[in-house]
């Protein structure tokens, strides 16, 4: 791994990974803003992980400069600072991404045990009904589970 064209090569992918994540991260916050939502640039895990790719390619590329000699040696006093900042730089950003590719998930978890349960089957929120059309949609929950209650005697061989 000590071999400057690897870490070349290493570096050309994740700077063509970042740009590409980037591109992908502000079309989603574009397309957000389109359906009229607002959607935070820190909370675009596309967004996150391509600047984590782009710096962790500055980094490669730094690294190999600083091991090869390719800069003279007057500038590796501004060089190493410059080198560790966007190193740390990197494991925040690397740290940002995992929490909030948690988050999302945790998110999408919440919403979908949030959204099931509560709605009719087409869609209308059971609080907002009249007593009659509550009184009917009880019914027929409790018709349905008479049936699949009858069914699953059926496969038992029990009726």
């Amino acid at each position: 791994m000590n071999d400057p064209r690897i870490l070349t090569i290493f570096s050309l992918v994740f700077a063509l990974l970042g740009v590409y994540n980037v591109y992908t991260g502000l079309k989603r916050i574009r397309e957000a803003e389109a359906r009229g939502q607002k959607l935070a640039w820190y909370k675009q895990i596309n967004l996150l992980t391509g600047c984590e790719f782009v710096l962790l390619a500055l980094v490669f590329l730094l690294s190999t400069s600083i091991r090869e000699k390719v800069l003279p040696s007057s500038l590796s006093g501004v060089v190493v600072p410059i080198y560790l900042g966007v190193l740390l730089i990197t494991a925040v950003m690397a740290g940002l991404v995992i929490r909030q590719s948690f988050s999302n998930a945790r998110r999408a978890r919440m919403q979908t045990t949030k959204s099931s349960g509560t709605d009719d089957a087409d869609g209308s929120r059971v609080d907002e009904m009249t007593p009659e059309q509550r009184a009917a949609y009880l019914e027929r929950r409790r018709e349905r589970r008479r049936n699949a209650a009858a069914a699953r005697r059926r496969r038992a061989g029990k009726a």
